[in-house]
């Protein structure tokens, strides 16, 4: 789960604010302005006093003539970092979010535009740019997923019933419950930093919050995915000479052959509040009505401990090992088994 979920950060973060830099051109673009405008009579000295007033920054120094070379050589706008220099050097004097820098290049004035860009700008800045960390993301989902299939887990005995690794652990964990978890957690870091402009998906001004803590909250069926699979992967009925000890995350629990009246088979079928529920969310969305119908059919085969005091314990029989080894050994201790489990 701390893989995925730094693996997402890392990925989707991004930069807060970048500088887009370019060269103008003014002469070019006063023969480009409308007629209407009479911009085209004017001197250009005038016509970039016109342009530029109250946003026109002067500058010098060779770090300043480097960027302006790079850029112009590059013949489109650069995307840099606001505390790459010398461009550090803006901080605290930007009008607004564009600006000009006036430089001494061979004798003439040219001039660099600067435009201070954030998330969800248009055009965007290279991905190496706006998603600095998505370098480390791969390796820190890898360093997740090493973690949890190097968890040590131990080998399954002749004598004790267990669920298969695969369908209790693995499936869940790393098919359903990451990908709940992980589809959830990054919607926000998609929606929210491009819409509002920002670095992060806990933005209050515009209500952009309300929408991330859904969206979070929705992840948290992946956690609680996580929580069943550990229930059935830790969950193990050993087979003593004269009872059964159940294991789970609740605790232990012994239980006599003498106590056990019989096994019988039977079918679990889903909680009818699922079904309910399903329903209902089916009246909103047409979409939800097949998976329901699908889920009210479904019937999964278990194993009934019918107990002498009228309690019973039950045993799903999908992905369990050893199943038939506990019907041999309650049928030679004298406990009633159900013909068609002999069959």
């Amino acid at each position: 789960m701390a893989g995925t979920i730094l693996g997402i950060v890392f990925a989707l973060r991004p930069q807060a604010q970048l500088y887009r830099v370019g060269v103008t051109d003014f002469a070019e673009r006063q023969r480009n302005e409308h007629g209407w405008t009479g911009r085209r009579q004017m001197t250009l000295s005038d016509y970039i006093r016109d342009r530029t007033e109250g946003r026109l920054l002067r500058k010098d120094g060779q770090a300043w003539l480097d960027l302006y070379t790079q850029v112009a050589t590059g013949g489109e706008d650069r995307f840099f970092r606001p505390n790459r220099p010398p461009l550090d050097e803006l901080a605290g004097h930007l009008d607004g979010v564009f600006t000009y820098v006036a430089l001494e290049h061979q004798g003439d004035t040219v001039y660099l535009d600067v435009t201070l860009t954030k998330p969800g700008d248009w055009p965007a800045a290279p991905a190496s740019l706006r998603y600095p960390m998505r370098r480390f993301a791969l390796a820190a989902f890898l360093a997740g997923l090493l973690g949890y299939l190097l968890i040590p887990w131990p080998k399954l005995e002749p004598d004790v019933v267990a669920y298969s690794r695969f369908t209790a652990a693995l499936l869940p964990d790393l098919g359903l419950g990451t990908v709940l978890m992980g589809m959830f957690f990054a919607l926000p870091w998609f929606i929210v930093t491009h819409q509002a402009g920002t670095s992060h998906p806990l933005v209050v001004p515009g209500g952009w919050i309300v929408l991330t803590l859904i969206l979070w909250g929705m992840s948290l069926f992946g956690p609680a995915i996580y929580v069943v699979a550990a229930w059935y992967e830790t969950w193990r009925l050993r087979i003593g000479q004269d009872h059964l000890t159940m294991e789970s995350l609740r605790g232990v629990e012994q239980i006599p052959f003498a106590d056990i009246e019989r096994l019988t088979q039977g079918v679990r079928k889903p909680p009818r509040w699922l079904v309910r529920m399903g329903m209902l969310v089916s009246l909103l969305n047409w979409r939800a009505a097949g998976p329901t119908l699908l889920a009210a059919g479904r019937s999964d085969p278990v194993l009934c401990l019918v107990m002498r005091d009228g309690r019973h314990r039950t045993i799903g029989l999908t992905g369990v090992r050893h199943g038939e080894r506990l019907i041999a050994v309650l049928q030679q201790a004298g406990v009633a088994v159900d013909p068609d489990l002999l069959s």
